[in-house]
């Protein structure tokens, strides 16, 4: 069974500059990370986003890598 946590990571959405905060890079590194792999990214208004899920996914693949 899912906690409840782990539903509201895969639902929210992370805006570039805080994804970027997040993984500890600056945002235009940020933003080549997204580039270089591929990260899916959705566009509301003026703004790009990162799913919550997608940001935890690249994490495990980032730590998987580090390994």
């Amino acid at each position: 069974m899912k906690t409840s946590e782990e539903t509201t990571t895969k639902r929210m959405f992370l805006d570039i500059p805080n994804a970027a905060g997040l993984a500890g890079f600056s945002v235009r590194h940020f933003r080549r990370i997204i580039e270089d792999e591929r990260i899916r990214i959705v566009q509301i208004g003026r703004k790009f986003f990162i799913l919550g899920s997608d940001f935890a996914r690249w994490q495990s693949t980032k730590r998987a890598k580090a390994s």
